[in-house]
């Protein structure tokens, strides 16, 4: 009997270590904080032991744990920061600015000290933004919150254009949900914010009658994939663009060559702006640039609207603007035209800086690299495309290098080894300096435009039963999922926290979970406690057997 006394009271004590040790080394709930580049790119970490600091010290910390250099200065009136990794303020026009997080109210709050006069200890999470002449935007806090942290508010998920996430997870494929819209074709890609998801459907149209059953309609849904609200668009016919998510309001390109915007919360109507005809419609995807919505027009024109639908100004560029969607950097926005020409315009309406004739037509959005700018083009025999290429050019419009890899009209994206391009028979990966490193076939084409997470790039095949698939920087296929039921799809991936959203021409949304592994939600240390007892009860079991078969 001792034995099992002494076995009984091991484990007692081997249970209370761990406890002990678990409350001893179980840290307290940290302070998330956000780092909001102003361009669509976020970072997020966590620091702990916040309690002895002030949001200043947090912000320290979190720049040390994310790598990043912080510029600050100090005065009487406390610290300002100047810059993050270089990107630099430029008082009062761009600035650093500093959130706090409501909790309760779920929102951001304007902080009403300085950082080093703010006390840490019962916050849930600090923001910092870079603002951009955004005055009008008087509700422009940052769109990325401690719920939903990686939000894609434009086609290309920010205004650079990289078709890349921030997200840290590898993942593996698993359906959460898809939804049939009910109404006709998706070309255009989901747009993500907070709880809410929209997606512009084409509507149906009656081939045998030849005319439109149904107009195409903006569906709200939440992340469940539930419909929230919807607005039909009386007039449009097949839309290919992606809307866009601005503030408070979703603004949607038609092909009936007017511009519109919704209340994102409640799908009410806020204003339409006509800048051309059925005819020459607006296909461009629009971004958000300096208190500024950017849209290129089918009628050859690049648009600027202020917050209330009003035209802030206009500049011709060509005859025509097909489906190639603003990029914007540094006060200049880039877009291709159906010239075949790269143009790069003043943010403030000053007019065109340079053009570049690239050669065939550019219905790309132009991808925005540090040093150079690249835009994909394809060459046509009628209305069919033949053959297409990669161009880069430096930012005062010289041409850097050009490479034929078969391109599709679809957009580049950005990764950590290079520059990925849809081709006629899969996906290329081009190095910075033009040189193919990579093709996979894929069996057919990509004509959506490809998107990256976590060095993984997911695209979308256009078949009879497309496919959705992901591709490693190798070039590699991790995986393949049939979209069902089976049609084409012409869609760019768009990713938003841990979900994947594609489209297809049958109509459905679907939601791909890329949740690498399942949380067990139990403290490491006390699962390696509950692991080392496990093992030590058998252990004990044998030693008593033992000890009473000796005893006889």
């Amino acid at each position: 009997m001792k034995i099992l006394a002494i076995s009984t009271l091991l484990m007692i004590v081997v249970a209370s270590l761990a406890v002990s040790a678990s409350a001893a080394d179980a840290e307290p709930e940290g302070c998330m904080v956000l780092v909001d580049y102003g361009n669509g790119k976020v970072l997020w970490t966590t620091v702990y032991g916040q309690e002895s600091m002030n949001a200043f010290n947090v912000t320290v910390k979190a720049a040390e744990q994310l790598g990043l250099d912080l510029d600050y200065s100090e005065s009487a009136y406390g610290v300002f920061v100047n810059g993050i990794e270089g990107v630099m303020g430029d008082w009062p026009n761009e600035w650093w600015h500093f959130w706090i997080w409501d909790s309760i109210g779920e929102e951001w709050d304007v902080a009403s000290e300085g950082p080093s006069s703010t006390p840490a200890q019962d916050i849930a999470a600090i923001g910092w933004s870079y603002v951009m002449d955004r005055a009008d935007f008087t509700s422009q806090s940052p769109i990325a919150t401690p719920d939903h942290k990686y939000p894609w508010t434009s086609m290309r998920h920010d205004l650079l254009s990289t078709g890349a996430s921030q997200i840290g997870f590898s993942g593996t494929v698993d359906l959460e949900w898809n939804r049939d819209l009910g109404n006709g074709p998706i070309s255009s890609s989901v747009v993500a914010a907070g709880d809410r998801l929209f997606v512009l459907t084409s509507g149906i149209y009656n081939w045998t009658d030849m005319i439109y059953e149904s107009p195409p309609i903006l569906s709200c849904l939440d992340r469940t994939g539930d419909e929230v609200w919807n607005a039909t668009i009386e007039g449009a016919m097949f839309e290919i663009a992606s809307p866009l998510i601005a503030g408070g309001i979703v603004v949607i390109p038609s092909t009936n060559g007017v511009v519109y915007a919704f209340n994102a919360e409640n799908g009410m109507p806020q204003w339409d702006a006509a800048i051309g005809s059925s005819a020459n419609g607006v296909t461009s995807s629009p971004i958000l640039y300096r208190n500024q919505i950017i849209v290129g027009g089918g009628d050859g024109k690049l648009y600027s609207f202020a917050e209330n639908g009003s035209v802030l100004w206009s500049t011709q560029l060509s005859s025509s603007i097909y489906f190639s969607s603003p990029s914007a950097r540094d006060g200049v926005i880039y877009i291709g035209s159906e010239e075949g020409k790269l143009h790069a315009v003043a943010a403030n309406g000053t007019g065109e800086i340079w053009n570049l004739t690239v050669g065939g037509k550019v219905r790309s959005a132009p991808l925005l690299l540090e040093d150079e700018v690249v835009v994909t083009y394809s060459t046509y025999e009628g209305i069919v495309a033949v053959d297409g290429g990669v161009v880069a050019a430096a930012y005062d419009g010289e041409e850097i290098w050009r490479v034929d890899v078969n391109a599709t009209s679809s957009s580049a994206a950005e990764t950590d080894s290079g520059i990925i391009v849809s081709s006629r028979d899969g996906l290329t990966m081009v190095s910075l300096s033009g040189q193919v490193q990579w093709k996979t076939d894929l069996g057919a084409p990509i004509t959506g435009s490809p998107s990256v997470a976590n060095d993984t790039i997911y695209a979308v095949t256009a078949e009879e039963q497309s496919r959705l698939v992901a591709v490693d920087l190798t070039g590699a296929v991790v995986w393949s999922y049939a979209l069902e039921p089976e049609q084409y799809s012409m869609c760019s991936p768009t990713i938003s926290d841990d979900t994947l959203y594609v489209t297809s021409d049958n109509g459905h949304v679907y939601a791909i979970s890329l949740s690498e592994t399942e949380d067990t939600g139990m403290d490491p240390f006390v699962l390696s406690a509950v692991i080392a007892l496990a093992l030590t009860i058998p252990i004990l079991v044998i030693i008593n057997y033992i000890w009473r078969r000796r005893r006889g």
